[in-house]
């Protein structure tokens, strides 16, 4: 396997408001465009080495806006990154909108966190559906990868490469302003703005 460094999305206002965006398309807010930069600006130090990585990220605005500003740094053709539908966050079907507490209250939402892992929510996907995605994203890497995507899409990315049990995998922390290097079944996030202060 080769290494990946994984980088979630910066803050929408979805996420400060603890709304479920899941397909939804959303901008990144001042927030979240401050902390792309300063995601941009911690992997500046890391130039040389990422023009051996291929860059992949997902379709949804959000993530494609976070690569451009770690892009602009690294100065790679805009035509050599790929957008794969793949890493697209899950689907939280007709939750999606919703906030999180509401969905954490509902009696239909699994307590136990294994379970949680199984469980579809209706028009929308599982956990095993986005491990399931992440494999077959895994299996055609051929070079080092920087990927951008998102948080629960994330977890299922790291639970592969971690060899991580359902119930550690929905449990797995995706924070924004960060990064995170994947390599040899080791999870290492790096803080951008202490990287770059």
């Amino acid at each position: 396997m080769p290494p990946i460094i994984f980088v979630r999305h910066g803050e929408t206002d979805w996420n400060r408001q603890g709304l479920i965006q899941g397909t939804i398309d959303t901008d990144l807010n001042e927030t979240g465009r401050a902390q792309a930069q300063a995601v941009a600006l911690a992997l500046l130090s890391r130039r040389e080495e990422l023009r051996a990585y291929d860059f992949i990220v997902s379709p949804q605005r959000r993530a494609q806006d976070t690569m451009a500003a770690i892009n602009a740094w690294q100065e790679r053709p805009a035509e050599l990154i790929r957008t794969e539908p793949l890493v697209r966050e899950l689907g939280f079907g007709i939750w999606e909108a919703k906030p999180f507490w509401e969905l954490k209250a509902s009696p239909i939402y699994p307590a136990d966190a294994e379970e949680r892992y199984y469980w579809r929510p209706e028009g929308g996907e599982s956990y095993e559906d986005g491990v399931a995605r992440i494999k077959i994203l895994l299996d055609r890497l051929e070079n080092p990868t920087l990927i951008v995507a998102h948080g629960a899409i994330g977890r299922c990315l790291m639970g592969v490469i971690g060899n991580k049990s359902p119930a550690e995998i929905v449990n797995l922390k995706t924070p924004q302003g960060c990064y995170c290097q994947l390599q040899d079944g080791a999870i290492a996030w790096f803080d951008a703005n202490k990287l770059t202060a």
